[in-house]
């Protein structure tokens, strides 16, 4: 009985600091997320606003399988997985999901993390500080709240996994093995591209722990870490299988800027690189705000640094403003990143404490695993930085590296590898602290230090000069750049911003490098308490609530401004003209005006100003929003960050040029049935002498105006306004009535199978697509002799982004073109039978018709044998996770650890 204490004693302690770290992320998280629990309020995102889950395109179950994104452009598919979040959306809803599901992925993170810092053996100090720094550290925070939810739902697996291999031995280390691959394919399935890049730490670090851990032959480190390592990618890649060949199909197949050869790669650089880390803003993983968070932030909280911009502009700067300014907006996109002062602080002090001989608080192979974490967080930093140094060419180079967007991303690996050393930090500085558990601490404050200073390591004292020079430095620092404030409104009127906000973000900027001072002072300061020896003995949990509240002050304060809450009623509410494009939705298109369109016509500056409110209200309200909520179809592009070639090869054909190519518009109008464009109503007469001379079919269909939402004294924030009828308003939703219906039969068609030559047969002005559809199927055979006779008619009897149901009558043989875009995943079936479908006008889709009244229906179904086997692997990862809970080993849980630092000596290193 007496040899089972000590783990009985173990499993003790574990529960306990488990509850501790569970206890103390639903406090914070709570009155974080407070609002989340007032019925009307949902959180806002930008990625992932409420409106895409309300849309009826990602319904579930349905969605589980796939997804097509019909309300914008005409449609694509979106890759999809059975996940976690998918499961939450499920059983929350939409509403639901909004208000919880940021908080929920941050909770998970923090108990992920805690869980594999557990089975570092370390400290419960460590442990507990641990979890509470990865679920409020700002890059996750910011992702969650942003809408990138998968960013901390992949982090929390790959935390999981790397804790389920730490101990390995035994049958249950290889089910922890297994187990550990699973988590990996769920990380993938919720993070996609992130949680790749995330895989390849965890592959990193599985060779690495065998090679440090295992006492044997080299070439047995390196056979029982190769082992390992397919055990987790084969099981990875069994969970992951449905989100992995819908991840190829969506962002590699058919995407324009996945071309590999050498030309396209050197074409989408810019693209590839357009978010990548300025060098100047690494800052800003100590600085929390010193450019600013998002760009909607108040009081001066804007983000004004680089990441984002167009490469056009650094082009612009750095030739010293020669030539014409690029045309565009800046991309001012914000960023998380923030480490914390007291994060840094202490990850640097276990770094160079790995580096110690003597005294060290950390044995040998902690030691090489700080040095694995410094590694990749280093060589992450110089990758994030993309365009702006020479490193990322080289990954770039690749193979299908450059349809990675974004070379920021890789700066996680640098926060990543903080966390991890700030918490090998935490262990040694919970080392100085349970040193001496029965001693008096008799001594206050002022005294301790006097009596410490003179024994002290010469470590010690160097770090405390340091410090001091830190403080310094900071101080001198913040000095020079509140006297340079001027210079830096300057700056910001050049890249966009007026004065008055301008003036905001200066101030604003220059009281975050205030915060960071004070916060600096505190993790220094604390920092320093607990290497004087006053958080030793009976004040150690002492020290250990210290830091944690400098950490949750630090962290939290920085996470403050990605909250942002909505009043989804308000914000959803109806008007009189998105009632009527609500109305059939299916049946037409919405588009607001071309950008260009004011500066070619040289439009005179009060009108251009009234149509820039309509444009940033529609695009940035209606489009994003409310089109989804109530799914209302826009042939305008809200999101596509990997366009499809066919998309750059049909816009790009129908693109206007010159004043010789402005009926091109009105042609992609018509053969994409957009109807409606939203615009001031004296552009009526400009569309029908300019763009449909001679014909005249634009009209007005609705006049408004645009004032504020009932309730709504002063208009601070687009989201505040709205629409309102008026019989001489200056907004019109004006109707073209020339464009093609929804669906529409042709007893007339061509077949054209060379691809170019039907893009110009379709630009050709003497091409009328009202009466003639071009085919690529030679399967479609020759068209009857024309005649007057009528085609025939085509109507819907019910509509779903994925099965698309019309009657359909045609006297004649007769080509039923429907004006959606052809993808593969869809087919049809005329009158319960399946047919050919035909891809039409380029890339819409058509089916061939024989005489006679038919039901016609078009599906997008794709292979569930993919799901199934994700789903098994998500059967087999809940069996295992039951035995390992359920089957415990006997008297092999080892006594809880207890930690003694050895004595410093004056003169130690």
């Amino acid at each position: 009985m007496a040899a089972n204490k000590p783990s009985g004693v173990a499993l003790t302690t574990d529960r306990r600091n488990f509850v501790i770290l569970l206890v103390c992320l639903l406090a914070v998280l709570g009155a974080l997320f407070h609002k989340s629990f007032q019925p009307e309020q949902v959180l806002f995102n930008n990625d992932t606003p409420l409106g895409v889950f309300v849309q009826a395109a990602t319904k579930l179950p349905e969605s589980f399988t796939s997804v097509w994104m019909d309300l914008s452009w005409l449609g694509w598919e979106n890759s999809t997985a059975a996940s976690l979040s998918m499961s939450f959306l499920w059983l929350a809803g939409p509403v639901g999901f909004a208000k919880f599901w940021a908080a929920i992925c941050l909770f998970i993170l923090g108990l992920s993390a805690g869980y594999f810092f557990k089975c570092l053996k370390l400290s419960p100090t460590a442990y507990v500080l641990g979890g509470l720094a990865a679920a409020l550290q700002s890059s996750s925070f910011s992702s969650a709240c942003w809408g990138q939810y998968p960013a901390p739902m992949a982090l929390a697996a790959m935390f999981l996994a790397l804790g389920l291999i730490q101990d390995c031995s035994g049958w249950r280390g290889w089910l922890k093995v297994v187990l550990a691959g699973l988590l990996v394919g769920h990380g993938v399935i919720e993070g996609f591209d992130k949680a790749a890049l995330f895989s390849l730490v965890v592959a990193a670090y599985v060779i690495f722990e065998a090679w440090v851990t295992r006492e044997q032959a080299a070439y047995k480190k390196l056979f029982w870490g190769g082992l390992r390592l397919t055990l987790v990618a084969g099981f990875a890649a069994f969970m992951a299988v449905q989100a992995v060949i819908g991840l190829v199909g969506t962002s590699i197949q058919g995407v324009a800027v996945a071309q590999q050869d050498e030309h396209g790669k050197q074409e989408h650089w810019d693209w590839a690189t357009q978010w990548s880390l300025p060098k100047v803003e690494t800052l800003s993983f100590i600085v929390p705000g010193l450019f600013g968070y998002r760009m909607d932030t108040p009081d001066g909280g804007n983000y004004w640094g680089k990441e984002g911009r167009d490469a056009a502009w650094d082009r612009y700067f750095a030739s010293g403003k020669e030539g014409p300014q690029p045309r565009g907006y800046l991309r001012f996109v914000g960023g998380g990143g923030y480490v914390g002062s007291l994060m840094a602080a202490v990850a640097l002090w276990g770094l160079l404490q790995s580096f110690r001989k003597k005294m060290c608080p950390f044995t040998a192979v902690q030691k090489k695993f700080i040095w694995f974490w410094a590694a990749l967080g280093f060589g992450g930093l110089l990758l994030a930085y993309g365009r702006f140094a020479p490193f990322y060419q080289f990954f770039y180079a690749l193979p299908y590296a450059s349809t990675i967007r974004n070379p920021e991303k890789f700066g996680m690996y640098f926060e990543w590898a903080v966390l991890v050393i700030f918490v090998y930090g935490l262990h040694g500085l919970s080392q100085r602290m349970a040193a001496n558990p029965a001693a008096p601490n008799a001594r206050g404050m002022a005294a301790q230090w006097p009596a410490w200073w003179p024994t002290s390591s010469a470590f010690d004292r160097k770090w405390i000069y340091g410090s001091v020079l830190a403080f310094v430095t900071a101080l001198l620092g913040w000095m020079i750049y509140t006297s340079a404030e001027k210079n830096l409104v300057n700056y910001l009127q050049e890249v966009g911003f007026d004065s008055d906000t301008g003036g905001k973000i200066a101030r604003f900027s220059i009281r975050q490098v205030g915060w960071f001072i004070l916060f600096l002072t505190l993790a220094l300061g604390s920092i320093a308490l607990v290497l004087s020896g006053y958080f030793s003995g009976r004040r150690a949990k002492l020290g250990g609530m210290l830091l944690g509240v400098v950490l949750v002050a630090d962290l939290g304060r920085a996470d403050l401004p990605w909250i942002k809450f909505w009043d989804y009623q308000q914000k959803y509410a109806t008007n009189p003209v998105l009632d009527k494009l609500r109305e059939k939705p299916h049946e037409y298109r919405v588009v607001g005006l071309p950008p260009w369109i004011p500066d070619a016509f040289q439009i005179n500056e009060q009108a251009k100003g009234a149509e820039q409110y309509l444009d940033q209200l529609y695009r940035i309200e209606w489009a994003q929003h409310h089109f989804l909520y109530y799914n209302i179809q826009s042939l305008d592009v809200i999101q596509m960050p990997r366009p499809p070639a066919d998309y750059v090869a049909y816009e790009g054909a129908l693109q206007v040029r010159s004043g010789e190519t402005f009926r091109l518009l009105t042609r992609k109008w018509e053969l994409t049935n957009t109807r409606y464009i939203l615009a001031m109503t004296g552009f009526v007469d400009l569309f029908n002498k300019q763009f449909d001379p001679g014909r005249e079919r634009f009209r007005v269909a609705e006049q408004f105006n645009i004032v504020p939402k009932p309730g709504v004294n002063q208009v601070t924030k687009l989201e505040e306004l709205t629409a309102e009828s008026a019989t001489n308003g200056i907004y019109a939703l004006i109707e073209f009535t020339g464009t093609l219906p929804r669906a529409k039969l042709y007893t007339d068609w061509q077949v054209s199978t060379n691809d170019d030559a039907t893009l110009k047969q379709l630009a050709n002005p003497a091409f009328d697509p009202a009466q003639t559809v071009l085919v690529a199927n030679p399967a479609a055979g020759t068209p009857a002799a024309i005649t007057n006779q009528s085609p025939g008619s085509a109507e819907f009897t019910s509509y779903a982004p994925k099965r698309i149901t019309l009657k359909a009558r045609t006297d004649a043989p007769a080509v039923l073109l429907l004006n959606d875009r052809f993808a593969d995943g869809w087919q049809v079936r005329v009158d319960g039978k399946r047919d050919t479908l035909l891809r039409c006008n380029y890339l819409m889709r058509g089916v061939r018709l024989a005489p006679g009244a038919h039901t016609v229906e078009f599906v997008f179904e794709r292979p569930t044998k993919f799901l199934k086997i994700s789903l098994a692997a998500i059967a087999l990862a809940l069996m295992l996770l039951g035995v390992l809970l359920l089957v415990r080993p006997k008297n092999t849980t080892p006594p809880e650890p207890t930690f003694t630092a050895p004595a410093d000596r004056k003169g130690g290193k």
